[in-house]
């Protein structure tokens, strides 16, 4: 049995671990909460949003394992059109960026112990957990799954990065 691709997969999503928690760390206090516009993403919710992403889509869809963060990381970190609540500024609506990070880490290190029990002939298979009816499509197998995981960390570890050298 091959293993080839889930451990290249498993590389390749430690690594966008590491790289996304030190663009994490550089990101000041102050601009925690920088937006482009109202209502658009801020560093503290891409990093909520990563951690709900990593937990939902990657351990609950792909592999059926239990949810490591709270339910309400749903509410607060999903994008409107997956039943997310509206973005705002205000602390007081989100965990602190310590929890934030620790949840982060906590999530991806599940979902990763979850990527180390499979092999190549598994990446074709559907996921094991429960995926809503109208995203089964997007998510349809274990192996576009772990690839979305790596684009979609890659892709908000950018945002990250920016928002926090905006100036202003």
């Amino acid at each position: 049995m091959s293993k080839a691709k889930v451990e290249l997969f498993q590389e390749m999503l430690e690594i966008s671990k590491k790289e996304t928690l030190k663009t994490a760390g550089k990101v000041p206090e102050g601009k925690r909460f920088t937006q482009t516009c109202d209502g658009k993403a801020h560093p503290l919710w891409l990093l909520g949003h990563l951690a709900n992403t990593i937990d939902v889509v990657g351990t609950v869809w792909a592999f059926g394992g239990e949810r490591a963060l709270p339910k309400n990381y749903g509410l607060k970190f999903a994008p409107d059109f997956a039943g997310g609540i509206p973005i705002t500024t205000d602390p007081e609506d989100y965990p602190a960026w310590e929890e934030i990070v620790g949840h982060y880490e906590v999530a991806f290190d599940r979902f990763l112990d979850h990527c180390r029990t499979i092999e190549d002939s598994d990446l074709p298979q559907e996921g094991r957990g429960r995926i809503p009816e109208e995203m089964k499509k997007h998510f349809s197998s274990i192996g576009v799954i772990l690839r979305i995981m790596v684009m979609h960390e890659s892709h908000h570890r950018g945002q990250l990065s920016m928002l926090a050298k905006i100036t202003g």
